[in-house]
Formats: C-alpha cells, structure tokens, sequence
C-alpha cells in the first residue's frame, strides 16, 4: 500500500509540472511574464525573498520528490525482484515436474517394453512347443490338406514372435534398463496342447490378446519413436490373428476396429500360463484383474447361455452381477443379468466378456472404464457364426461346424482344390 501511495504522488507531481511548466519557472526564479511590469525596489525584494523561499520550497519538494522517487525505485525494485525470484522459482519448480514427468515416462515405457517381451516370449514358447510336439503330419491328420503348409506358416509366425522379442530386449537396454526379470519367466501349455484344434484355438486366443495388449499399452507410452516401434509390431500381430482366424473356421477380419485391454486385463489372461521363473506382478509393477472363465463345454453361437467361473467369482454370490460382452466396433458393452447372458443374434468374431456389480454398460475405451465396477475379466470367446470359405482351401472339411450348421453346408470327406496359374512368354521390342 506505502508503494502505491507513493507512486501516486510522484505521477501527480510530474502531471503537474507538466500541465505548465513555464508557470512553476517563473514562481521559482522570479521572471515575469512577458509583457509584465518592471519589478520595483520593494517588489525585487519581495522577489528576491521569494526567490529565497521558493528556492527552498523548491528543494524540499524536490527532495521530497526525490525520497518518494528514491521509496518508488527501491519498492518497484523489490518488486521486481520478488517477481524475479518467483520466476525463477516457477521455472525451477517447471523444471522439476518436466524432470519428474520424463522420469515418469521412462519408467512407463520401459514397463510397456517388458509387458510386451512377456507377452513375445510367451507367444514365443507356446509355438516352439507345439512344432515340437506336432509335426505336419498331425496337421494332415487333423484335416488340412497341406499339413506341411500350415506347419511351415506356423514356423513364420514363430520367427516373427522370436524378432520381437530380440528387439524388445535391446530397447529396453537402450532405456537403461533390462526384461531379464520376464525373461527368466517359465511356462506351461499342456492344457492348451492336447490336440491340433485346440493347439489352433488358443493360438488364435494368444494372437488376439497380443493385439489388445500393443494397443492398450500405447496409454502409458511417452516416447513417441517407442510407439512408432510398437505400432510397427501390432499390426504384424494382427496378420497373425487373421491367419489364425482363418485356420479356426472363423472369419478372417470379422470386424472393422479390433478391441483393447488394459495391460492388467492382459496379465489376467496371460498369468494361468506362467509356472515359474518369475514373478510378473514384481517385475512389472501390475496386478492382473480377476480371472474369469467360461465354463461351457461347446462353442458358443447366437442362443447360447454363458456360465462363468474362475478365481474371480470364486465365494462371491452372484445375484446383482451383470455380463458385458464388448465387440469391435461398439462404444460400449452389452449389459444383460449373469444368469440372462446369452450371446444375441447377429455377433460374429470375437467377444470381450466382463463381470461387473453394476447394471450400467461399462465403455469400450479403456481410457473410460469405471474400473470400480468390475469383478472379473475379461474372458475371450470366439462366436463364428458365418463360413470362411478361405478355410475351404486349407480344409478337406469344414472346422468350424457352428458355421457349417447355420449356413446350411457340411462335409462329406476331403476334397483338393488346384489352383493353377498360366504363364504366357512374350517376346520383348
């Protein structure tokens, strides 16, 4: 307020002298005007007198003047200063949350990059295991017509999976850090190599997950070029899924978005697959959801009445429990009772399924879930309702018999398809 004050004197002041400065002159030095009388004896002492007063009149308002000025400069000074000091102490304090942020990503990221070599590695094994246990005679056995061809496609995809997981490797060394804690990680396949079908069937689950996985994970990236890397991977996984499809029964792209999950959701589906070695949760800093299992014993298809178990609904009651089914495409789940969750007409392709305490649909972004809600999930159902007929080249009959059966066809023994290509040769001008 004394600053303020101050300030205000002196511009009143200066607006003064300013307004007529001739005038405040002549009062100071005792000149007249021109065109004035001579000033007389009398009238010259008075003048000299005061000169004498208005002199010093003068130099107490110009001291005066001065002090305030003197006050003014000091406070504005210190103003200036405060502000300097608080500049300073925003940009450090800028500086330090930017640093904090960076730190911040750094570790995300390098937790996105050892998610991603679990899942490589994971992906990795479960092939190497297979080709070791079915060769491509099995794959003829179990109806494909070039048993050797889908052998030799599986090898592809397992040299795919084994790059990614080099690559991630060196990645997370060049973000000063290491995936020795998932590497170290062992696993166990028996449940899902049983036979070739289910072999197929669970690598289609694997490869869908993968890509749920990649994109879920770009939330938590901050390195730009990082993300680049793991859009460059996610859509290879993607052919990967489609090939799977395909060698399943089911539709290739059966939908125009694919879904996402949570790297949480991920672990979930992942976590019944790791037997040793490692300690996921540990290494990567993240708490799988609550297993969810479906427990029908056929396929499902439009009709049918999921039921549920795993460690997620394990002791729960499960009047009040609703299911979501989500599909790529959909803003949001379909909501139905537990006890009511049939799978509607018209889905076809993959099912994200959910158990949530709330009857309200939960969103298929992600980034907009009410995780509050959720009690188990998610558990991965493929409904192939509609035919591939690419799987008729690779097929002697068709896999899929849910599709077989509502389209109205079926298979009666094996049946080879030649392709032939004509070569015509041209002379060249």
């Amino acid at each position: 307020m004394r600053t303020s004050l101050n300030l205000c004197t002196l511009l009143t002041l200066l607006a003064s002298i300013s307004a007529s400065p001739l005038k405040a002159r002549q009062e100071v030095i005792g000149i007249s005007s021109p065109g004035a009388a001579a000033p007389t004896g009398e009238a010259t002492a008075a003048t000299e007198a005061g000169v004498v007063v208005s002199s010093s009149a003068a130099v107490e308002a110009s001291t005066s003047a001065a002090a305030e000025a003197a006050n003014t400069s000091a406070a504005e000074s210190s103003i200036a200063t405060d502000a300097a000091v608080v500049e300073a102490s925003s940009t450090e304090s800028a500086a330090v949350a930017a640093a904090t942020a960076g730190n911040a990503d750094a570790s995300n990221d390098l937790t996105v990059v050892k998610f991603a070599a679990l899942a490589e590695s994971l992906e990795k094994r479960f092939y190497e295991t297979a080709l070791a246990k079915f060769d491509a005679q099995a794959f003829t056995d179990a109806g494909f017509l070039d048993g050797q061809g889908i052998f030799d496609q599986i090898q592809v995809i397992t040299t795919d999976e084994a790059t990614h997981l080099t690559v991630l490797q060196s990645v997370a060394q060049s973000l000063g850090g290491s995936t020795a804690d998932v590497d170290s990680c062992t696993f166990s396949f028996d449940s899902a190599l049983t036979d070739v079908k289910t072999f197929l069937a669970t690598a289609r689950v694997l490869e869908f997950v993968g890509i749920d996985a990649y994109i879920g994970g770009t939330t938590l990236i901050g390195d730009k070029s990082l993300l680049v890397s793991a859009a460059e991977i996610t859509t290879v996984e993607a052919r990967h899924n489609t090939v799977l499809n395909t060698l399943n029964g089911g539709p290739s792209i059966p939908n125009a978005f694919d879904m996402v999950l949570t790297p949480q959701q991920v672990l979930s589906v992942a976590a019944p697959f790791v037997s040793g070695g490692c300690d996921p949760v540990a290494a990567l800093g993240l708490t799988p959801t609550p297993a969810l299992t479906i427990t029908n014993t056929e396929p499902a298809q439009p009709g049918t009445l999921l039921t549920f178990g795993g460690a997620g609904l394990d002791g729960k009651d499960q009047a009040g429990l609703f299911c979501n089914m989500i599909i790529g495409g959909a803003t949001e789940s379909i909501n139905l009772p537990i006890g009511e969750c049939r799978v509607p007409e018209g889905l076809d392709g993959a099912v994200h399924l959910f158990i949530t305490s709330s009857a309200t649909p939960i969103s298929a972004n992600i980034v907009n879930q009410d995780a509050s809600a959720f009690v188990a999930g998610p558990a991965i159902a493929f409904i192939d309702t509609i035919a591939n007929s690419q799987t008729q080249l690779l097929l002697g009959t068709n896999i899929n018999s849910n599709a077989a059966a509502t389209n109205g066809s079926s298979g009666t023994g094996k049946k080879k398809i030649v392709i032939t290509q004509t070569i015509v040769e041209e002379d060249i001008v």
